[in-house]
C-alpha cells in the first residue's frame, strides 16, 4: 500500500505544495505536474483507502487543471495591467509588449542578453528586478509590434548604479494597485493561497496514515 500509492501520493503533493510556494515566494513560473494524482484509480489498493481519503485526493487531482488555467487567465490580465501603466512610463500610445532585459553587461541604451514579460511578477506581487547571480536586470523595453518600434528605458548604468529608479516605481506601483482591483488576478491569488493550504493539509493527512500502517 505505502509503496503502490501512499508513498508515490505524498511525494507527489508534497513537492507540488512547494512549487506553489514558489510560485508566490520566488515569482518562479513552473507548470504543474501531477502524473501519478491523474491514474489515481489505475491501482486496485487505492480502492482500499479510506473513503474520505479518497474523496480529497480526488478532489485533489480535479483542482489542478481549473487552478491552472486560472493562471494563464491571470497572466493575461496582468499583461494588459502593464502595457496599460506603461504608456504612461514611456508616454506612448501603442504598447504590443513590455520586456525587462536581463544580462551580465549591457551598452547604455541598448538591450542586451534576455528579455522576459513582467507578467507573473505582478500576478503573485513580486519585486520584478531580480535575477539569477551574477545577472542584472539592466533595462525596460515597450515595443509595438505594428509599426516595429520600440522604446527603451536604462534602469542600471553601466557601472551598474541605478538611474530611473522612481519612475519605475511609479510605473510599478500603478500596475500593483490596478491588478488589486483586477478580479481575476485577486481570484487567482485567493485559490493559490487556497491550494497551498489544501496541498499541505492533505500531504499531513498522508504522513499520518503512512506512519499508522508502519
Amino acid at each position: 500500500m505505502i509503496d503502490r500509492v501512499l508513498g508515490p501520493a505524498y511525494s507527489e503533493i508534497r513537492h507540488t505544495r512547494e512549487l506553489l510556494k514558489s510560485w508566490k515566494a520566488k515569482a518562479i513560473d513552473t507548470g504543474l505536474n501531477t502524473p501519478f494524482l491523474k491514474q489515481l484509480g489505475s491501482d486496485w489498493h487505492y480502492y482500499t483507502l479510506d473513503q474520505n481519503l479518497r474523496t480529497d485526493l480526488e478532489s485533489l487531482r480535479d483542482s489542478v487543471p481549473n487552478l491552472e488555467d486560472q493562471k494563464t487567465l491571470a497572466k493575461t490580465a496582468a499583461g494588459a495591467i502593464i502595457r496599460q501603466a506603461a504608456k504612461t512610463l514611456f508616454k506612448i500610445e501603442n504598447i504590443s509588449a513590455v520586456r525587462l532585459w536581463t544580462s551580465s553587461s549591457w551598452v547604455e541604451g541598448q538591450p542586451a542578453g534576455s528579455g522576459r514579460p513582467l507578467d507573473w511578477e505582478l500576478v503573485v506581487d513580486s519585486w520584478p528586478l531580480t535575477a539569477p547571480h551574477g545577472l542584472y536586470v539592466d533595462s525596460i523595453e515597450a515595443v509595438d509590434f505594428d509599426t516595429q518600434k520600440s522604446e527603451f528605458m536604462q534602469l542600471l548604468t553601466n557601472e551598474k548604479v541605478p538611474v530611473n529608479a522612481e519612475r519605475f516605481q511609479g510605473f510599478w506601483g500603478r500596475a500593483k494597485d490596478l491588478a488589486s482591483a483586477e478580479p481575476t488576478i485577486v481570484r487567482f491569488r485567493k485559490l493559490m493561497d487556497n491550494s497551498i493550504e489544501t496541498f499541505s493539509t492533505l500531504e499531513h493527512k498522508l504522513d499520518s496514515e503512512i506512519k499508522h500502517i508502519r
